[in-house]
């Protein structure tokens, strides 16, 4: 088949069996346990927000009543195991059966249209919600009977008290319920589908008659194998960005209301919501009556960079399966087939990287006694690191030298670059220099730039450079897919050297932001391209200041807290930076007694780019400087 990586098998897989083959259950521990154990996920308006590709409509598939059968049909097979123990601890599922019975809706432009009508928000929002009730009970019946259940099976149970609303649905048998929803969606449909919007006065009774089967549903009975169970509706509104502001906002408003038992959920991008929500985190001001879930968040950001390693790793071997070429040979660990030992610079680039060290040690004043201390460091250190090659350890060499020359200024020591070296024993400099991970990661970094070293290879870099984004992951991944597959058919090592790597993921990641098509993408791409380009300088400054380099700028707090308000431009655009993977925020970060706010850039500039994957590194910059990058007046 088709390199699946290419586009997401989860976008085109309709069969339950392959569509469950593919998808990993890592999202679903990471974002929806938690809130399920608190009792948040099934009560009350559930908001989940995220990128394009981070995720969320395969998440929602999952909870459909069809999806839990197939589990459970197919729960002895090991590769369906993991899903069914994850969606147990969401409440899915309960001592091995169904538990909840969901019914997702993509919220197309359709619905948008409503908002096109010439009628009262009032009447507009009540013909909305209900097709959107009427589609979900339809949608729940439908699933059931698609799993075999016959109707006379399916029995809807009222909340208590509820005997007048029931009559507004139907009544009390399914049949009669299920025809009231026919109904119902036809007549909103033909209002809809109409060339001119009839007069408020022809609309018929059937889509303006009251008709509110979320107020009036507690729950679903069916009968399993002859066993009554018991399911808890759940309606899943997809795209919601796709809705008119006004009409979204309303929409939520209506669904958060408490005395609804139907659980709701709305999936959304970042698009959705207002730049103030976007940058300052609060997109529910009340959050008693909703569930926030952040398919990414700067909270518990290691472990969430954790999670997404082993869920990307776990969604590539899936992938693989599904390609004969890779299967038949049982080849579905990609980091195996990536190799982790670096590679060297050419000979005649290392005699002049040697050449240089020298140079550096005249201008830099540092005597033999001295170099010989720093080698033997970097030794010592590189020594429980493994393979690496020698062009590492000279150029640390040259950061720990430059480092020297910074932290001895005070000493006003003269050096002729011409002249022997003095013994510098007894000057010590302001702060220990020491051969660490930052001096060599920094060393790498400027070995790319300089040399052409490559510096982004492994299955970890690849999984780190996706921004704890699965489409991401997948463009960045399939291009290596491509290239292993080739060297498969032609009967070649199949293993990607480390050079390859970096020069394949790197042209990929050009491409993703060169194909940048999303709204303010050519002011994002000024902004951030403008960002990038002084962490770049910054990264490569001869004593690598922020060890492996910067990959962020640090806006002060308080100072971005105000840009909604002060600022609306550079506010929308941020907003579109992080709702497209171009920015990721990290709120409150603190350090030299100040808070600031990160904007680091997305994994595919920093390939495009050459800058650090580690996370920390960062220029202290105003929002003064943003505009002026957004101006294009910046220095």
């Amino acid at each position: 088949m088709a390199n699946p990586f290419e586009k997401r098998a989860t976008e085109y897989l309709r069969d339950d069996e392959a569509f469950l083959s593919v998808v990993s259950p890592e999202p679903l521990s990471t974002f929806f346990v938690r809130p399920a154990r608190e009792d948040r996920l099934l009560d009350r308006l559930v908001m989940i927000i995220g990128t394009p590709g981070s995720g969320k409509t395969t998440m929602a598939r999952l909870f459909q009543y069809s999806m839990i059968k197939t589990l459970l049909r197919n729960e002895s097979l090991d590769i369906y195991r993991p899903l069914i123990s994850s969606l147990s601890q969401c409440g899915a599922l309960r001592q091995g059966r169904p538990a909840v019975i969901g019914a997702r809706l993509p919220l197309e432009s359709e619905y948008r249209e409503f908002w096109e009508f010439p009628y009262s928000d009032e009447l507009k929002l009540g013909l909305l919600t209900a097709l959107i009730q009427a589609r979900a009970v339809l949608a729940w019946i439908y699933n059931l009977q698609s799993t075999g259940i016959a109707l006379d099976e399916i029995r809807v149970i009222p909340r208590k008290n509820s005997a007048a609303a029931l009559a507004s649905i139907g009544g009390s048998e399914t049949r009669d319920i299920l025809a009231k929803a026919e109904e119902v969606e036809l007549a909103i449909y033909e209002i809809s589908a109409a060339l001119v919007p009839p007069a408020v006065d022809s609309i018929s009774s059937q889509a303006s008659s009251a008709y509110r089967p979320f107020d009036v549903i507690d729950e679903i009975e069916i009968s399993d194998h002859g066993n009554p169970l018991t399911l808890r509706p759940l309606i899943i509104l997809d795209d919601a960005h796709t809705l008119q502001p006004v009409q979204f906002n309303l929409l939520r408003e209506w669904l958060a209301r408490r005395e609804l038992k139907v659980a709701r959920w709305v999936i959304t991008r970042f698009d959705a919501l207002t730049p103030n929500q976007v940058l300052l985190e609060s997109p529910s001001s009340n959050e008693r009556d909703v569930t926030l879930i952040r398919m990414q968040s700067d909270s518990g950001r290691a472990r969430e960079r954790t999670a997404f390693r082993k869920m990307a790793k776990d969604m590539s071997g899936r992938y693989l399966r599904r390609m004969d070429s890779f299967n038949r040979r049982g080849l579905t660990d990609l980091g195996a087939m990536l190799a982790t030992l670096p590679q060297s610079i050419s000979a005649s680039k290392l005699r002049e990287l040697s050449k240089h060290i020298d140079v550096v040690q005249k201008r830099t004043g540092v005597s033999d006694a001295r170099r010989h201390q720093f080698e033997a460091a970097i030794d010592e250190y590189l020594s429980n690191r493994g393979a690496v090659t020698p062009d590492v350890g000279l150029s640390m060499l040259a950061i720990m030298m430059e480092r020297y020359q910074k932290r001895t200024k005070s000493n006003e020591r003269q050096f002729d670059i011409f002249s022997e070296f003095e013994d510098d024993s007894g000057i010590e400099p302001s702060k220990p220099i020491k051969a660490d991970a930052g001096v060599m990661e920094g060393a790498e970094v400027h070995l790319l730039h300089k040399y052409d070293r490559p510096f982004y290879y492994g299955i970890d870099v690849l999984c780190d450079a996706g921004s704890e984004n699965a489409e991401q992951f997948l463009q960045l991944a399939s291009t290596l897919v491509d290239q292993l597959e080739t060297k498969l058919i032609r009967g070649r090592s199949i293993t990607l050297a480390s050079k390859e790597q970096d020069r394949l993921m790197r042209q990929r990641a050009s491409d993703i932001v060169k194909r940048w098509d999303f709204p303010h993408a050519s002011s994002v791409r000024d902004l951030t391209e403008g960002l990038a380009q002084e962490c770049l300088a910054r990264s490569l400054e001869a004593n690598a200041p922020l060890k492996g380099g910067a990959s962020a700028v640090g806006i002060p707090q308080e100072e971005f807290e105000a840009i909604p308000e002060k600022n609306p431009r550079l506010a929308q655009v941020l907003q579109y930076a992080v709702a497209y993977n171009a920015i990721d925020l990290v709120q409150g970060y603190g350090t030299k007694r100040k808070l600031w706010c990160l904007l680091e850039l997305g994994g595919a500039l920093r390939l495009k780019h050459g800058l650090t994957l580690s996370r920390g590194g960062f220029l202290e910059r105003d929002v003064a400087h943003l505009d002026a990058i957004l101006r294009g007046e910046q220095e």
